[in-house]
């Protein structure tokens, strides 16, 4: 399909419209008129629970529905329904900054690259965070923030798929996004979607930009041990389905056994993957452990 806008923002919702009606609106107060520009809603929920929304009224407007449930298959319909040049992807609990659409048009314009990802910051509903929480968690809660400069990757860094966009022609050179990997409805937290492909591309073709920034809504149910303890498992999974490894498994068996000896005797057993942290530390300690152990189970790791 050519493209006949500059921009095509592409936002894949799975059975939660309140929060995407909130996305929806807060995206049109933030932008004026876009003449060059359209936007897409993939419904990816089940026809039972599918709802009303008021599309923005300032650009073309439309819902895609997606019946194979899975952020992989929402976002290769968008794509596939995208008659943009630039196919940007929000998620539906992401709120931009003012003037974003245009701000990421013109980065574009300026900068040779065929990928471009934003800062996102979380917004936590919440007033008051649990006492287990540390700053690094904000990775898994799909949060980056490399800086004030806009500029290609660096070893080590990576953009997340609240915030992201792609020339056209990166999925007529490299395909779309791979349906074994990324989130499918409720059933896992799997990921990695795009970081499969984004790695086909080459860190020097991606950039970061702080000033094409959202704010990703952290709902309470989030903020809960048992849901990071999920959401590192299936990290663990993800990076194992994608083909990443950073370590052996004697390696991994050794950083579990380190991680044990840095709690309290009574955890240094299975103990060790689900006790309540006393604090950030212990929390981290735990995390950790969940991936290492996730990661050794499916090497069918035995330390004899």
């Amino acid at each position: 399909m050519s493209a006949r806008y500059q921009l095509t923002v592409v936002v894949c919702s799975y059975k939660r419209h309140a929060v995407l009606q909130q996305v929806i609106d807060h995206f049109e107060r933030m932008h004026g008129e876009m003449p060059d520009a359209e936007f897409l809603v993939v419904e990816n929920s089940p026809a039972e629970s599918r709802a009303a929304l008021r599309l923005p009224g300032m650009m073309p407007s439309r819902v895609v529905v997606c019946e194979e449930v899975g952020l992989s298959h929402a976002r290769n319909a968008g794509i596939a329904a995208a008659q943009g040049e630039i196919i940007a992807f929000l998620d539906d609990d992401a709120l931009v900054c003012p003037r974003w659409a245009n701000i990421l048009i013109d980065t574009f314009a300026e900068k040779r690259m065929s990928v471009l990802g934003g800062k996102v910051v979380p917004r936590f509903v919440q007033a008051v965070l649990p006492a287990w929480y540390h700053a690094e968690l904000a990775g898994y809660l799909s949060c980056i923030d490399w800086g004030e400069e806009t500029r290609a990757l660096r070893p080590g860094e990576w953009i997340v798929g609240a915030n992201m966009a792609f020339r056209r022609e990166v999925f007529e050179q490299y395909g779309a996004f791979d349906p074994s990997l990324g989130r499918k409805g409720d059933a896992s937290l799997i990921s990695n979607e795009e970081i499969e492909l984004l790695h086909k591309i080459g860190l020097s073709r991606i950039f970061y930009s702080s000033a094409c920034a959202v704010e990703h809504i952290i709902q309470p149910e989030r903020m809960r041990l048992s849901w990071f303890r999920r959401r590192v498992y299936w990290q663990a999974v993800s990076d194992l389905l994608a083909g990443i490894k950073f370590q052996t498994a004697a390696e991994m068996d050794a950083a579990y056994r380190a991680i044990a000896a840095q709690l309290p005797a009574r955890y240094r057993n299975l103990n060790m993957l689900s006790f309540e942290p006393e604090d950030a530390r212990q929390f981290k300690l735990q995390l950790s452990a969940i991936y290492l152990a996730a990661g050794l189970g499916a090497a069918g790791y035995d330390a004899g």
